[in-house]
């Protein structure tokens, strides 16, 4: 009787697999229809054999666990993909997930052959199905399904911020989200020892009916076997082929393109070169400030509002022959990473290339004769190897603050890096900030604090004390760099915005993600000796600007000619191409023209 009821999961695991298929998936062609409809059919035959064959019920908890978790992988990619495109994207095919989850079950059903498998069998599923636990708990934070942006975001993010992100929650949240995973384990891993001392031989040997001939479990390892070299061969396996792992694969390319960056410095810089136009007086020191998630919406430097967020920007900017602030500029993407491995190279989204192939700000100001200083209280990534660690590593000092586990570091211990810099050398200094990285009541003292109680918790006052503190942070720069180090440039602009009343996520949620500062300084001596460039800056303050063309800019101020520069990308050039049409974010996906109120109407409305 076991024998028909195994075979009833033929059709079970055919509809099942052809549901998600056609559910899951858009502008299906007829004869993928077919073709998958037979790929199902065969899978499903298949993975029936090691019940049908040992004559096992297919109503045990064990295989009923295994399942639930070849169901789970089964549905997740391409339901969670399903549920954050099917308004944008005209056409995506998930077919291989479905037939994996069908040869899934019945190599998990398979195993459960071996002798004391259920040992181990419980580990094993627990581990297959916590990857679609991460993916699901993803797409409930995020709201969207997890993509290459959210795959980079969780492989570069600092321990330090996974413990600021976890404490964003309520700590019964929190408990209860460990709970469930505890819990899953605790079933997974309980379920098919149980049963096996229960039903099966008494030894907890297997999950399976005693009795079973030879002949039978042979036939249902050489099944076991098959599958798993069908799953897991090398290049065309399955699971090679599913949306998680591909996906987890070209994250894995382009961590490894990455380290290109480092391997072919050399033969990079045998092509650079480069000279400065009109040199400045010597010794002197430019700098550059990159922040992290400050909107230029909540900056009182850029737009009227009651709490003056920014108030030493403020007084700077009415000194307009010295300061400039640009109202138009915007962040090339929503995330760190994918937005300085551009703003710190030649890569950009106009001009085509690659980050590993792509000369840096670093590279060029080290042919134009400058000692430059990479100082960052972002936390050392040197083991997942971004491209900004990489950047930052090839400056002649880098230097990270000390982070320690669960404490807070301060924005100012930067400026105690400055007492290091020569004063008697030419100097690029890059202080790369905290800024305003979520959690905001970590980014601040209270005794800088200007709004909220002492220990308030509210996001969106404490953004804007981020904002203040930030303001404090760099008037401390610029009042020593002036002084001590013959400042004669300085460029402030953020990676990327924030949105303080919504939680952070990894995917484009509007062009609040996008509005950044940018604030370019000049002393009188480089207005002087550049007139050009000083001229051409004032032209261009009200134009449209994305900080992928950073490097540009750095590389104009710093009046450079070089194969590797394009002049007419530098908002410091009187050719400066790029108007409010020609300008987009992530990745040529989203064009800054769109940035308006119809369109941001329509973003609501999805």
């Amino acid at each position: 009787m076991n024998v028909w009821h195994s075979l009833m999961l033929i059709p079970l695991l055919w509809v099942a697999a052809m549901a998600v298929y056609l559910g899951c998936n858009h502008g299906l062609a007829p004869n993928a229809r077919l073709q998958q409809l037979l790929r199902y059919m065969v899978a499903s035959v298949v993975a029936a054999v090691p019940l049908a064959v040992t004559n096992t019920s297919p109503l045990q908890p064990a295989v009923v666990l295994a399942l639930f978790v070849a169901f789970c992988w089964m549905v997740t990619y391409p339901l969670t993909f399903h549920l954050t495109n099917r308004k944008t994207a005209p056409d995506y095919d998930h077919q291989i997930d479905p037939a994996f989850g069908i040869y899934l079950f019945g190599w998990l059903t398979g195993l459960l052959l071996l002798p004391k498998a259920s040992y181990v069998m419980g580990t094993i599923m627990f581990l297959w199905l916590l990857v679609c636990v991460v993916q699901w708990g993803y797409y409930v934070t995020c709201h969207a399904c997890l993509d290459a942006s959210g795959m980079k975001m969780l492989q570069e993010t600092h321990y330090n911020e996974i413990l600021e992100f976890l404490r964003s929650y309520s700590p019964l949240r929190v408990l209860a989200m460990a709970l469930l995973v505890l819990m899953v384990a605790f079933v997974c891993i309980c379920v098919p020892l149980h049963w096996a001392v229960v039903v099966g031989d008494g030894s907890a040997g297997n999950a399976f009916v005693a009795g079973t001939q030879w002949w039978q479990t042979a036939a249902a390892l050489a099944v076991v076997a098959f599958i798993t070299y069908y799953m897991l061969k090398p290049r065309r396996g399955l699971l090679l082929r599913t949306g998680i792992v591909k996906l987890a694969m070209t994250v894995r390319e382009y961590v490894s393109n990455n380290q290109r960056y480092r391997s072919e410095q050399q033969q990079r810089l045998h092509t650079l070169e480069a000279t400065t136009l009109h040199p400045l007086a010597s010794p002197h020191t430019i700098m550059l400030v990159i922040g992290e998630s400050a909107s230029r919406d909540f900056m009182s430097a850029f737009v009227e509002m009651e709490e003056d967020t920014t108030p030493w920007l403020r007084q700077l900017s009415r000194d307009e022959r010295h300061c400039l602030l640009f109202h138009n500029a915007y962040s090339c993407d929503i995330q760190t990473v994918p937005t300085l491995e551009k703003a710190l190279t030649e890569y950009n989204q106009y001009d085509g290339g690659q980050f590993y192939t792509s000369c840096s700000i670093v590279d060029v100001a080290h042919r134009l004769g400058y000692r430059v200083h990479w100082y960052s209280n972002q936390g050392h990534l040197g083991a997942a190897d971004t491209p900004i660690t990489l950047v930052a590593e090839t400056a002649d000092v880098a230097k990270w603050t000390h982070q320690e586990l669960g404490k807070p570091q301060y924005d100012e211990a930067l400026v105690d890096f400055l007492s290091e810099v020569d004063p008697l050398v030419n100097n690029l200094v890059v202080l790369h900030l905290k800024g305003s990285h979520f959690n905001y009541e970590n980014r601040f003292t209270e005794a800088t604090r200007q709004w909220g109680a002492p220990g308030s918790h509210d996001k969106i006052t404490n953004y804007k004390n981020t904002l203040f503190y930030t303001d404090r942070v760099l008037s401390k720069a610029f009042c020593y760099a002036r002084e001590r180090l013959n400042m004669q440039a300085l460029v402030y602009f953020s990676d990327h915005a924030d949105v303080p009343d919504r939680h952070r996520q990894p995917n484009f949620g509007g062009f609040r993600d996008t509005r950044i500062p940018l604030m370019v300084w000049m002393a009188d001596g480089y207005i002087e000796q550049r007139r050009e460039r000083a001229e051409a800056l004032r032209r261009n303050k009200d134009r449209y600007w994305t900080n992928d063309l950073a490097y540009e800019l750095l590389c104009g101020l710093m009046d450079a000619s070089s194969s590797h520069y394009r002049e007419e990308n530098s908002l410091a050039s009187t050719a400066y191409r790029f108007n409010r049409e020609d300008l987009t974010a992530m990745d040529g996906k989203i064009r800054i023209k769109n940035d308006n109120p119809e369109y941001i109407a329509s973003l609501k409305n999805e």
